[in-house]
């Protein structure tokens, strides 16, 4: 599938992290062919897309996270009015999940604290079947003032001229309260990079980036970070519309 990449005024993010019993095609079949199309009409839905974690090696200073398979629904505005719809679903038995879907869930709304940042890369950008994904958590401080400048004006300029790079957005939790039956991770700041591509080539430059000294995190930053590698199981799935 060759999908048009979508562009937002407010993008919002859920995340929704599973595990599963069975047959991976069982699974894949009903989240592509049932799932995913349940929600496309809800409220602000742009897109949505499926990851499992690389075999990417981690970065020095990195703690992996694995929350299992992640299913990414990207919004355009507050998330409140997809999840009051996904909400009336689930409750009146119109959304069923199946018994091999193992829980509780995994979940995040997040709401952004940065523009996006594109690379000169994204312009040419036709497709997103392809994207790759790099998540890093950090705490974010309360007076965020110099850890938001450096990360906007220094560290992810410094991360997109990385091979294959072609956006970056940072984001906190969203005040949307979570669904019935979900797990929240407790999140500060959730930096996204996305690749086209293979993530290595990126993790390589942005290594010896740090190596060198190039790349210097400020004494604000405080390792170690988490972090999650994923790589697309399915393509981007547009919204009617979107």
């Amino acid at each position: 599938m060759t999908a048009t990449v979508p562009a937002f005024d407010d993008r919002n993010l859920f995340f929704a992290f599973s595990t599963f019993t069975g047959e991976r095609a069982t699974f894949d079949k009903w989240y592509d062919e049932e799932h995913i199309p349940q929600v496309m009409d809800s409220p602000g839905m742009v897109g949505a897309q499926r990851f499992v974690v690389a075999d990417t090696k981690p970065l020095p200073g990195t703690e992996p996270v694995d929350f299992g398979h992640a299913a990414l629904y990207e919004l355009d505005g507050s998330p409140a009015r997809f999840r009051e719809e996904v909400k009336r679903m689930l409750m009146s038995g119109e959304m069923v999940l199946p018994d091999f879907m193992v829980q509780p869930f995994t979940a995040l709304f997040l709401r952004p604290v940065s523009e996006p940042h594109h690379s000169e890369r994204h312009a040419a950008l036709d497709s997103l079947d392809d994207r790759h994904l790099w998540l890093v958590f950090s705490q974010r401080p309360e007076d965020a003032a110099a850890y938001d400048k450096w990360y906007d004006e220094e560290h992810i300029p410094q991360i997109l001229s990385a091979p294959g790079f072609v956006r970056a957005q940072r984001f906190v939790l969203s005040d949307v309260k979570p669904l019935p039956g979900v797990v929240t991770p407790e999140v500060s700041h959730l930096a996204i990079y996305e690749t086209t591509g293979p993530l290595d080539p990126m993790r390589e430059s942005v290594k010896q980036q740090l190596i060198s000294g190039e790349m210097v995190l400020p004494e604000f930053m405080r390792p170690p970070f988490g972090s999650m590698f994923l790589r697309p199981v399915s393509p981007f799935f547009p919204a009617a519309g979107a």
